[in-house]
């Protein structure tokens, strides 16, 4: 199949590529398959794009300029196109291509989560090597060409699924200095989580001296199974939940044992535990003393 878009000498070229039998819209992404062929074309861009590019490929480039430039493109490599950027191309593709339009604002979002310096996509073009991004767009395309084979509905989260994959590929490529896009991703992931188990101590703080919070009440609020939250929990804090709580608990009897004159089994009681000797278990494992040497001392 040959791919020929002529808009490169329309004295106002296209703003969007024009639709094509193999795209899907998801509202502010749209998923587009490239065909091979030939392309000429021009555009400036009013969305932000991801190009996926398969083959080794020698073009006629021109970005913001009036001015022509051979340029070698090689395998596997991922570009990204800020909204405004001035393209034209004159290439014959030997391979499909894939390219992802993403609205500003959804990038923005992306920006903002991702902790992307905004200076870096201003005027920012290039194309640089991507394997993961590359595997998800051959993915995305078989998937496509097998929906528009067999005449069936393309199923949206599928769709979605490989879009954002390659989305946060290219992501990664714009927030990392040092090419190292995978400990970027993992970044990313670990934020995430402790933004999770932040969650799940901030309802701990809130339900210190509750002895009905439960385990599940602290995975729910992560958005995690009970087995994985803890798993998770005490990656990032250095101990278990339950450990966790008990110290808390144990830091929280110290300050009403030393501020207060309440007898040791109110206070035990106050503090969430369930009798005055498991307090005393719990805080002398803490602090290496009972709570009558800390109130005498």
């Amino acid at each position: 199949m040959t791919f020929v878009i002529k808009n490169s000498h329309k004295a106002e070229p296209d703003t969007r590529l024009p639709p094509v039998p193999h795209e899907v819209n998801l509202g502010d992404i749209r998923l587009i398959l490239l065909p091979p062929g030939d392309c000429d074309f021009r555009q400036v861009f009013s969305v932000n794009m991801f190009d996926v590019n398969l083959g080794q490929c020698v073009c006629d480039m021109a970005m913001n300029s009036d001015r022509y430039i051979e340029e070698s493109v090689g395998t596997e490599t991922l570009g990204f196109f800020p909204t405004g950027t001035d393209f034209r191309l004159r290439t014959s593709n030997p391979l499909p291509g894939l390219v992802l339009e993403v609205g500003d604002e959804t990038l923005a979002h992306w920006v903002q989560s991702a902790e992307i310096n905004k200076t870096r996509l201003e005027g920012y073009s290039d194309y640089r090597r991507e394997g993961v991004a590359a595997d998800l767009g051959r993915s995305a395309i078989r998937y496509l060409m097998r929906a528009s084979a067999s005449r069936t509905q393309v199923d949206r989260l599928t769709v979605e699924a490989l879009a954002l994959g390659i989305a946060s590929r290219g992501m990664a490529q714009l927030a990392c200095l040092d090419d190292d896009i995978d400990s970027e991703i993992n970044g990313w992931t670990r934020q995430a989580r402790r933004r999770e188990i932040d969650r799940a101590i901030d309802l701990i703080e809130a339900r210190l001296t509750d002895n009905a919070l439960s385990i599940t009440d602290l995975a729910d609020v992560a958005c995690l199974s009970s087995s994985r939250f803890s798993s998770v929990f005490r990656s990032m804090i250095g101990e278990t939940p339950y450990n966790f709580i008990l110290r808390r608990r144990a830091e929280y009897a110290r300050d009403l044992i030393i501020g207060t004159h309440e007898p040791l089994a109110q206070i035990a009681y106050a503090s969430g535990f369930s009798s005055q000797a498991h307090m005393t278990v719990v805080v002398r494992r803490v602090f290496g003393t009972t709570p009558a040497a800390l109130r005498d001392g």
